[in-house]
């Protein structure tokens, strides 16, 4: 990213807007940065919390690419001049997610033009500026954005409850967030069956909102990472228990010392 480009950055608003200029930055350069054939296959999408997040047209990509992350993180840096992001999340979305199209292959857009009220509104955020070039290159930036945005709301799109970006589909948050509360809600479980790990499923949907097939994906992993622990014989006592418990079900006061030993030995092997 050149002076010019960094000096922008620094005079957009808020912080959102500068990772949303970033990722804009980043997708005008993105065969530059992982070769055409890649790219064909992936576009980024949303920078948070030094979070990269980039969309690809298949979980195959999104594997591809993972095993590259190290060389990816390097390229894209590089791109920028600094380290600007620390970490890439892929996922794979439609394709035919408006944030993924190729402008080239897309039919002609419909022509969207901005109120008054809009380009004064862009004119006055870049007013300060002095330096010309500097000064178009954020106007252009924002009535982009703006376009595009007002383009999917035309179609029909909404914008997310979490981000405010424009989505289409079913839901109220976007790709990205969609993940991030997904993510959340696993951390939340993983903490909920650490402190009561003899409670069904019945029970946890009383504190959290989550679905089965999460709660039993997320109960097995443990399951399996504490069982696992016994047998290695690398357990501590607290550990020792929780397996235990994921093996009985039930809670500590009715365990006794014969029903503990004999599923350790159990899991030992014995």
């Amino acid at each position: 990213m050149d002076n010019v480009e960094q000096i922008l950055l620094k005079m957009l608003p808020g912080k959102e807007e500068r990772d949303t200029y970033t990722v804009f930055y980043l997708q005008s350069k993105w065969k530059s940065i992982c070769g055409e054939n890649v790219a064909r296959h992936s576009k980024p999408v949303k920078l948070e919390n030094k979070v990269l997040y980039i969309n690809t047209d298949s979980s195959v990509w999104s594997n591809h690419l993972l095993l590259m992350k190290k060389q990816f993180l390097k390229n894209i840096n590089g791109v920028l001049k600094k380290r600007s992001v620390g970490d890439l999340k892929f996922f794979n979305g439609s394709v035919d997610n408006e944030f993924l199209k190729d402008s080239a292959s897309e039919n002609k857009p419909e022509k969207i033009e901005l109120q008054e009220e809009e380009r004064q509104k862009i004119s006055a955020l870049a007013g300060n500026v002095k330096n010309t070039g500097l000064q178009l290159k954020l106007m252009a930036f924002k009535a982009a954005a703006l376009k595009r945005e007002k383009a999917l709301l035309k179609k029909g799109g909404k914008k997310c409850s979490r981000c405010g970006a424009v989505i289409n589909g079913k839901g109220n948050l976007c790709a990205v967030c969609s993940r991030y509360e997904q993510e959340k809600l696993h951390d939340e479980l993983v903490k909920f069956l650490l402190t009561e790990p003899w409670s069904d499923y019945e029970n946890c949907k009383k504190t959290l909102n989550c679905d089965k097939i999460l709660y039993d994906s997320v109960k097995n992993h443990l399951r399996q990472h504490y069982y696992a622990k016994v047998a290695d014989e690398t357990a501590s006592s607290s550990e020792k228990m929780l397996a235990v418990i994921f093996k009985t079900g039930k809670t500590p006061d009715l365990i006794d010392d014969k029903t503990y030993q004999n599923v350790l030995n159990n899991l030992r092997g014995k």
